[in-house]
């Protein structure tokens, strides 16, 4: 029984052409969550989100430094 190699066998796939496209869709998700971070956005006070994170986490540690202080 004689096998042939199907378009999407692991043999007849190029590995540069693999890196190649590894790397687009890395640049593409990257830009699109830099994209999402940095924009503002009503959902968040017209803040950007990482802005809102930032000053989330500056808020909890304030109060948390203070309750550290208390004890």
């Amino acid at each position: 029984m004689a096998t042939s190699k199907t378009p999407f066998s692991p043999d007849s796939t190029n590995k540069q052409t693999q890196k190649g496209q590894a790397m687009i869709e890395y640049v593409i998700v990257t830009g699109v969550l830099v994209a999402v971070l940095f924009v503002p956005h009503e959902l968040t006070n017209n803040m950007a989100p990482a802005d809102y994170l930032a000053r989330s986490i500056a808020t909890f540690f304030r109060g948390f430094s203070y309750l550290i202080s208390v004890f």
